[in-house]
């Protein structure tokens, strides 16, 4: 058989060829993703021609005022709350309200089984009736035994002047002496049962309006105008009276929801600095990019204790919500303004710390700088294209910016970060103004001082 003649066979890669190939992928992938990371330093330091210099973020030193503040974390709660509890042992029969509905004082919050209180209430007064007919009965008893003395001792006179007569043994008139003295005792008797029988008839209408307070007791009404924000119970359960060892039943809580507070949790270095009427800017987690504005109302003047031993200071903020009517049980923080001081200042970032040693020869000898300090405040100005290190005196600051008390003047330049850029800048570097674009921006990120765990400090805000 004749076969058709073949193609020729395409070219294999041969193995050895392999290797160099995926090894030269890996290591453009591996270059492709530092260059990627990098960002803009390593795009500055391969690009030519470009310009000579670190790119920093600059801005113009301005008058302002900066608002001191003290964060705390805290819970929303309402300033007047009522918590509903029985005040008998019953099963509820009727309970009008639901969760959410709004009361107004008086209005019928709920009734309790009555049937074994009524009962209870007759019995006392079956017992108040029978008391006060013993009493009438020993009064009318009495009356007949004060004739039957007074006869007596009449009688016991008598046979004392026969028997200085003679007419009369002594034995007659010893014996009409002691029948007087008989019925005086009787007499006296009956008097104190008729005082015991009164005690009766005053308890027995005690114990008669305890019954009928208590059978009053079964209709609770509301004691506030409010909303119910929780109930515990239904129709046909049983409520009981609260003891030492036991709270008893809470049926439901009532809340006037128009005037909130938050309690917020100070901590102890910072609660010398909070006082009544201070100014405070509080944000609640269940609304978003909201601030609510607050007024310091109440300051407690002793410690509270947590579970793992750490103390904070209870301070309640009223809320001012111009009619809004918010959840309560939320979470939230509070920034309470202790101080205002205006001057210059400078974005917090921009204030580094360098050693004195490092510093140039003309800073070194700065009255800014405390005698015996290792470290001085400096601030990086900006002249002719130039970082210049400057000794600073700084004031107080907040979350974002510093006061600088002295060392600056009103309109000079100075370099505001990247903070990775600051941390490396050396009086006398070159440096040009940073530019969005690739692998930079201008996007900053902002860390301070927050409210968690029993009161947040005051901070600084840090920008990369």
């Amino acid at each position: 058989m004749i076969q058709a003649p073949r193609g020729p066979r395409p070219a294999s890669v041969p193995h050895t060829m392999r290797a160099p190939v995926l090894i030269s992928i890996v290591v453009a992938g591996i270059l492709g993703l530092v260059g990627l990371f990098a960002g803009k330093d390593i795009w500055n330091a391969m690009s030519f021609g470009a310009k000579e210099g670190t790119a920093v973020r600059m801005e113009a030193v301005e008058e302002g005022v900066i608002t001191e503040t003290v964060s705390a974390p805290g819970i929303i709660e309402p300033i007047r709350k009522v918590d509903v509890s029985a005040e008998v042992s019953a099963r509820i029969v009727e309970l009008p309200r639901r969760e959410g509905d709004r009361v107004r004082t008086g209005d019928l919050l709920m009734r309790l089984d009555d049937r074994d209180l009524k009962a209870a209430l007759q019995s006392a007064e079956a017992r108040r009736d029978g008391e006060r007919y013993r009493l009438e009965a020993e009064r009318s008893r009495i009356v007949g035994s004060q004739n039957n003395l007074e006869n007596q001792r009449a009688i016991a006179q008598r046979q004392e002047s026969l028997f200085r007569a003679g007419d009369v043994s002594r034995q007659a008139y010893e014996d009409a002496v002691t029948r007087a003295r008989d019925l005086e005792s009787q007499f006296l008797a009956q008097k104190n049962t008729i005082v015991q029988l009164e005690k009766s008839l005053a308890a027995a209408e005690a114990q008669i309006e305890q019954q009928r307070e208590a059978l009053r007791r079964t209709v609770v009404v509301a004691a506030i105008d409010g909303v119910v924000t929780q109930l515990n119970a239904e129709v046909g359960e049983l409520v009981v009276v609260g003891t030492m060892n036991n709270p008893g039943t809470k049926i439901m809580t009532i809340a006037d929801l128009s005037k909130m507070k938050l309690t917020a949790k100070v901590s102890e270095t910072d609660i010398p600095r909070v006082a009544k009427g201070q100014p405070a800017e509080v944000r609640i987690n269940g609304y978003k990019n909201r601030i609510f504005k607050g007024t310091v109302d109440e300051v407690a003047l002793s410690r509270t204790m947590e579970k793992d031993g750490t103390g904070y200071f209870k301070t309640a903020i009223l809320l001012d919500l111009d009619g809004e009517q918010i959840f309560s049980g939320l979470g939230g923080n509070v920034d309470i303004s202790i101080a205002r001081h205006s001057g210059l200042n400078v974005p917090s970032q921009a204030v580094v710390e360098r050693r004195v040693e490092g510093l140039p020869e003309a800073q070194r000898s700065s009255p800014l700088i405390p005698a015996g300090k290792k470290l001085a405040s400096v601030v990086f100005r900006v002249v002719d294209g130039k970082a210049v290190a400057t000794v600073v005196g700084t004031g107080a600051s907040n979350l974002t910016n510093t006061v600088i008390s002295d060392g600056l003047k009103s309109g000079e330049m100075v370099i505001t970060g990247p903070y990775k850029a600051l941390e490396r800048l050396k009086d006398g570097e070159a440096v040009t103004k940073e530019e969005s674009g690739w692998g930079g921006g201008d996007g900053e990120r902002a860390a301070g001082g927050g409210g968690g765990g029993g009161g947040g400090r005051r901070g600084m805000g840090m920008r990369f």
